[in-house]
């Protein structure tokens, strides 16, 4: 497994830099917008993703750790693939992506060539509520400085709550109409169920 290379820049493609460590050559995909950094002979070192398939194998080069920790945080979501996580980490620094992600921000996700706008709302749904538990440290770990974000909080697990948890709806859908529902307390179950399901039906 190779996760880090150190060396000079050899070749440079399109997407990628040739990395010649010793005697040999390795092929790293880089942003595309970072290519305008390295010159050839100019010496470079890249924390690496390395993905194999049945029919590649491929090197995803990184500035730091939290880069590529975040890269295989974004390439978990469903619709994200490689490249499409590789041109949003190229789009803008991590703390932006972060807090673009945290204040629920789609229309400045959707600026990353192939990211429209439901992958970018379900990228905002899955992620979300996992940053600000497992990013944080990474972060914090790697010198990055993050700007105050607005960390939800814990969600109640009422009898309520779990009934529609059980009908399929997400934490952060349940979180936005739970205001509302607070004012029902002490109302029917079944009131406040059908009350809850016309709020999410708005959502």
């Amino acid at each position: 497994m190779i996760s880090y290379l150190k060396g000079a820049v050899l070749y440079k493609t399109a997407s990628s830099v040739m990395v010649l460590c010793g005697d040999v050559g390795y092929e790293v995909q880089i942003p595309a917008g970072r290519l305008l950094q390295y010159s050839l002979q100019q010496s470079c070192e890249f924390y690496i993703y390395y993905l194999q398939r049945e029919d590649a194998v491929q090197l995803f080069g990184f500035e730091s750790w939290a880069e590529r920790e975040f890269f295989i945080t974004l390439t978990g979501v469903s619709g994200i693939g490689p490249k499409s996580a590789l041109a949003m980490i190229g789009q803008s620094t991590l703390s932006g992506l972060y807090q673009a992600i945290a204040n629920e921000n789609v229309e400045f996700l959707t600026k990353v060539p192939g990211i429209g706008k439901k992958t970018a709302q379900r990228l905002v749904l899955e992620l979300k509520d996992k940053l600000p538990a497992s990013a944080l440290e990474e972060f914090a770990a790697a010198g990055i400085e993050l700007p105050e974000l607005k960390v939800a909080p814990a969600l109640q697990r009422d009898d309520i709550t779990e009934v529609l948890l059980n009908l399929g709806y997400h934490e952060n859908e349940i979180r936005k109409i739970y205001p509302e529902l607070k004012k029902l307390q002490g109302q029917d179950e079944q009131v406040i169920i059908k009350k809850a399901l016309q709020l999410l039906a708005r959502i």
